[in-house]
């Protein structure tokens, strides 16, 4: 039974890397959780956490208004970021973000508070070198950028409470993007990206889901966007020496040019293409890679919010890699 006082929420994506991240807070919080999930995704996706179960496909309609209903604050988490076509890309980053604010506009025009978790993509990289603010207008480098800056566009179009986060790219424990950099690094290797002068923002999960909780719950973030930043700005052989050293070992740099990434890129999309799967590595990712500045700044979430992030680095990439351990996704040598 619910409490008067007690706040629900509505996650979408509440089954993957962020997520989860974002459940295990609000249920923290003491917030009642319900999660979307595509029919036929089995419950044990939610890792048994204590929330409710609602059925619907963001790709339609179906579901979304029993979803909606009764909660007061929507978390829109879920999106992709493979893909087999860049109109897959918008069906569900752009389409998907306009149906879900359709439906709460439509069937739950009580909810306080829409956010929207977009991404750095949709604001593209630093083009002067200086950490890219709200204010500038976006350049999206990749389709996925493009698509996430639709669905952004969708949100503010919908006439209801939003809040729109952008955060740059997010790393912890239950991540399986930068698996395969841990295990070159448990093999005393570190792939050579960094090209000429290239830095990217990186934070924790946990750091990304409190800037969406503080999002929801502060009055002023209403119709307001925010990068989420520690500042620092990262180049690969930092993060090799910070995973080389959570793994007991001195990662030796192999140089990778720019040419092998973009026939790497082609080949796995040819190959996924024929297969008819998304591919993880993809000519998209490559264009990412190979872009020099990847700085955001988080002074307006800082004033605003209150927001700082907690995570030092190095306390990070330990916890995420003795998350990989105890899963048996890595063996330290």
């Amino acid at each position: 039974m619910t409490r008067p006082n007690e706040r629900r929420a509505l996650v979408t994506g509440g089954h993957g890397f962020l997520g989860s991240h974002l459940v295990d807070l609000l249920l923290e919080q003491g917030f009642r959780v319900r999660c979307l999930l595509r029919p036929g995704r089995p419950e044990r996706a939610l890792g048994g956490r204590p929330v409710e179960v609602a059925r619907g496909d963001l790709r339609g309609k179906e579901g979304l208004a029993e979803a909606v209903q009764g909660v007061d604050v929507v978390f829109h988490v879920a999106g992709l970021i493979a893909a087999r076509s860049p109109v897959e890309f918008r069906e569900v980053n752009a389409g998907g973000a306009a149906r879900l604010a359709a439906a709460v506009a439509e069937h739950a025009p009580a909810v306080r508070r829409f956010v929207l978790v977009s991404s750095q993509a949709a604001a593209g990289p630093s083009a002067d070198g200086r950490p890219v603010t709200e204010d500038l207008p976006p350049h999206p480098l990749t389709h996925y950028g493009r698509s996430k800056l639709l669905g952004e566009e969708a949100v503010r179009a919908a006439r209801i409470p939003f809040s729109i986060l952008r955060p740059p790219a997010i790393y912890g424990p239950r991540d399986l993007a930068l698996l395969p950099f841990f295990r070159l690094a448990s093999k005393g290797i570190a792939p050579g990206l960094e090209g000429p002068g290239r830095r990217f923002n990186l934070l924790h999960a946990r750091d990304v889901a409190r800037g969406i909780l503080l999002a929801a719950e502060a009055e002023g973030a209403r119709g307001r966007t925010y990068f989420l930043s520690d500042g620092a700005g990262y180049g690969y052989p930092e993060i090799a020496r910070s995973m080389g050293a959570a793994l007991g070992r001195r990662p030796r740099r192999i140089p990778l040019p720019d040419f092998l990434l973009d026939l790497a890129a082609a080949f796995s999309d040819e190959v996924m293409g024929m297969l008819g799967r998304a591919p993880v590595f993809s000519r998209d990712k490559a264009r990412e890679l190979k872009a020099r500045l990847w700085l955001c700044s988080a002074a307006r979430a800082e004033e605003e919010l209150g927001w700082r992030p907690l995570v030092p680095l190095d306390d990070g990439i330990r916890e995420t890699a003795e998350w990989y351990e105890r899963n048996g996704l890595l063996c330290r040598r």
